[in-house]
């Protein structure tokens, strides 16, 4: 049997909080623009069930996507490694991670536990069955790209997963774009889902349901050479103009899911901090921002510091990039606790050879950037990383391997 069910909660705290995403945002939340939520996908796919969430938030850490994978595997026998607990990383949501300036209130972090279980709790009640599931995939062209310039490569594809009955009439929708959710200025102290949130809002009067959202290899991909300012009336454009392409979209052709199999793949990064290397770093950092006027120059600076300043604080970095990927039939899902350069998703959508690979950003966990050796030490991405030169080639290679 082929079912699915949905359901989704409002995790939009009350009262002032800070918020995640931006070295220079220093003041907390004054109001709300649009709620944030978390949306539950569950589907059983010939008695293997699998429970897909995605939430407006900007990341979460490793303890607490274990944490869900584990209440979801007492409560429903589903294997943690096909539990996915993904983000939009929306720049305008609480803060969940902790930082050197910032930590999660507890309290929050309960409210989007207990949400989250409440959804797929009632996902699980109203699972229905489903047919076969259509997919269409194209192009958004004008509205984002390569962040670090409009003449470098980048990933606009969009493909919309549909779950159809034996009638046609859609059940239930996934979408999975690659985009950082920051057209909001860094500035602006209203909470929302910013891009993605809101793209799936503009979606549903087209779609007939509420698509649940996945963010891909988004980690040199924004709107920022494309918008047109950075106010909720440029959300409003951007949004509905990104839904509208979407929604246009014509049929490509359709998926089988069935025969489940799913593999972790594990990497681990160990060494010491070069101290040295990242102070001369930080003080060219500096002299450029003495005379920087324009504003997304000064807040890319201010962003690349506030990354020296972090790594400065950590004498041996050691971090886990454990991934999963998932095989569903014709489908290979990528799931990755990463931000990935567009183009190493691109080379691991090649290799796959499943009718569609979707890459799965942001999705158990929030480590860093993985880049290319050639980006390294340049750009917002390049000085953020966590990894050191040519680790980011070795981690994607590794994932290749493991591809079905």
């Amino acid at each position: 049997m082929l079912e699915t069910g949905r359901s989704k909660r409002v995790i939009t705290p009350s009262g002032s909080v800070p918020i995640q995403g931006h070295a220079m945002r220093k003041s907390p939340s004054t109001g709300v623009h649009d709620e944030l939520e978390v949306h539950v996908l569950l589907l059983n796919l010939e008695g293997t069930k699998l429970c897909l969430i995605n939430a407006d938030l900007a990341g979460i850490d490793f303890e607490f996507g274990d944490r869900v994978k584990a209440a979801v595997k007492e409560e429903y026998g589903i294997d943690e490694d096909l539990t996915v607990f993904s983000t939009t990383h929306t720049h305008s949501g609480p803060v969940m991670t902790a930082g050197p300036d910032k930590s999660p209130d507890p309290e929050y972090v309960n409210l989007v536990f207990e949400k989250t279980m409440e959804a797929v709790r009632e996902a699980s009640q109203n699972m229905r069955p489903f047919d076969h599931v259509t997919y269409r995939q194209d192009e958004v062209i004008g509205f984002y790209g390569n962040r670090n310039g409009k003449n470098l490569d980048g990933e606009q594809t969009v493909t919309v997963l549909e779950f159809r009955d034996a009638q046609e009439h859609m059940l239930e929708a996934f979408v999975n774009m690659t985009c950082h959710s920051t057209v909001n200025s860094p500035l602006e102290l209203n909470l929302s889902a910013d891009l993605l949130g809101n793209v799936r809002r503009e979606l549903t009067p087209f779609l007939g349901v509420e698509p649940v959202m996945s963010n891909g290899a988004a980690g040199d991909m924004s709107n920022r050479l494309y918008r047109h300012g950075n106010d909720f009336a440029e959300l409003k454009r951007v949004t509905a103009g990104v839904a509208a392409r979407i929604a246009g979209f014509n049929d490509t052709g359709v998926l089988d899911l069935r025969g489940v199999q799913h593999r972790k793949v594990e990497f681990t990064v160990d060494y010491d901090t070069d101290k040295n290397g990242l102070e001369e770093k930080k003080k060219e950092l500096e002299a450029k921002l003495e005379t920087a006027e324009a504003f997304d120059d000064r807040k890319w600076l201010l962003s690349e510091i506030a990354g020296c300043e972090r790594k400065l604080k950590v004498d041996h970095v050691h971090l886990c990039l454990d991934s999963v990927i998932i095989r569903l039939g014709e489908l290979e899902l990528v799931v990755i606790p990463c931000e990935l350069a567009s183009a190493f998703g691109k080379q691991i959508k090649s290799a796959s050879n499943a009718k569609v690979c979707l890459i799965w950003g942001y999705a158990n966990g929030h480590s860093t950037y993985v880049v290319e050796a050639k980006g390294f030490n340049g750009g917002h991405d390049g000085i953020s990383t966590q990894l050191k030169k040519g680790q980011a080639e070795e981690y994607v290679g590794k994932l290749i391997q493991n591809l079905f």
